[in-house]
């Protein structure tokens, strides 16, 4: 995702504009795959290739219709002035992500269980989450369950990659997420979204990272553990091949994030069940999946979490450490 470059100002635009007929394309375009993944479920008990086309062509529609809300919204309101402009995105937003839950559950037995009461900390401070990264669906998940548990829809720091995405690409713009650059982005600044959305977070707002950059792999730990290997930088290699479940986290955005906000509290996230599903045919295999998502949070007041940046570095580092033991007793 991070090599994929966003699309043009105008290509997005015109993405707006068609992405209902290209739905309307895929779907006509699946319905041939439907039928035979309904005749194949009389062989394949599991169904999931009727499964996960029911899925795809329902999840493009889910998308479209973000997309006609935030069109209704500007039709209402042309000029972004209303009280309610910025809370209507967010119901918006929390409406398709409570259908999209649903439908995963449905469809594919995509379930989030919380394994203890999540604490959200000082309901009169903001919240930085930190959360693991692996696994199909992770940040939507952990998005949904900041919000539906807690009531705090994150604002999201994401690959501006998923600007392909119509519908994700004009609610987040709106709601002030961060899309970051790749990596390849010359002359760009990877962490200037993240400090714009850190110094602009109200006191019951909420800011989720992934502090790891991509999703965890098994060929992404080796490659990093030789790349690291390659740079002489040694003692971080050692530290990620103790890490058998994580990639050892990024610290920049982090630091970044605290040192503009040492009022909030942060929660640090993790998930077990389904980080073994690194691939297309690893996730279609599991098709409905038999182990939920299981969810795991410690929450630290912003008295307790370190500002100063060598600092940080080595208390996230454990925090990730901490992560890694219990993705380890969860069996995954």
């Amino acid at each position: 995702m991070r090599s994929i470059q966003p699309p043009p100002v105008l290509v997005r635009r015109a993405l707006r504009v068609v992405w209902p007929l290209l739905a309307l394309t895929i779907t006509i375009l699946g319905l041939p795959v439907l039928v035979a993944g309904a005749l194949a479920s009389v062989v394949d008990r599991r169904a999931r290739l009727f499964r996960a086309t029911s899925l795809l062509i329902l999840v493009v529609w889910l998308d479209v219709q973000l997309l006609i809300g935030c069109w209704r919204l500007r039709l209402a309101d042309p000029r972004g002035a209303s009280p309610s402009w910025y809370p209507d995105h967010e119901q918006l937003l929390s409406d398709v992500l409570d259908k999209a839950m649903a439908l995963g559950r449905k469809w594919v037995g995509f379930e989030v269980r919380l394994d203890d009461v999540m604490d959200l900390g000082d309901p009169g401070k903001p919240l930085i989450a930190f959360a693991r990264h692996a696994g199909p669906a992770d940040s939507l998940a952990v998005a949904w369950l900041l919000s539906r548990t807690g009531g705090r829809l994150p604002r999201i720091v994401l690959a501006d990659a998923l600007r392909w995405d119509p519908g994700i690409d004009l609610i987040l713009t709106r709601l002030g997420s961060s899309f970051v650059p790749s990596a390849s982005g010359a002359g760009d600044d990877r962490l200037a979204g993240v400090r714009r959305l850190a110094d602009s977070l109200a006191r019951k707002d909420a800011l989720l990272l992934f502090p790891e950059g991509e999703n965890w792999t098994p060929s992404r730990r080796g490659l990093l553990i030789t790349r690291l290997r390659e740079a002489g930088q040694h003692a971080r290699a050692r530290q990620a091949e103790r890490l058998r479940n994580v990639l050892p986290p990024k610290t920049k955005g982090a630091i970044a994030t605290l040192s503009a906000r040492p009022d909030a509290d942060v929660m640090i996230v993790a998930h077990a069940g389904m980080g073994r599903l690194t691939g297309a045919r690893e996730i279609y295999a599991a098709i409905p999946f038999e182990r939920p998502f299981l969810v795991h949070t410690w929450t630290y007041p912003a008295e307790t979490v370190p500002h100063e940046p060598a600092a940080i570095e080595s208390w996230l580092s454990a925090r990730w450490a901490e992560i890694d033991a219990w993705v380890e007793r969860q069996g995954e």
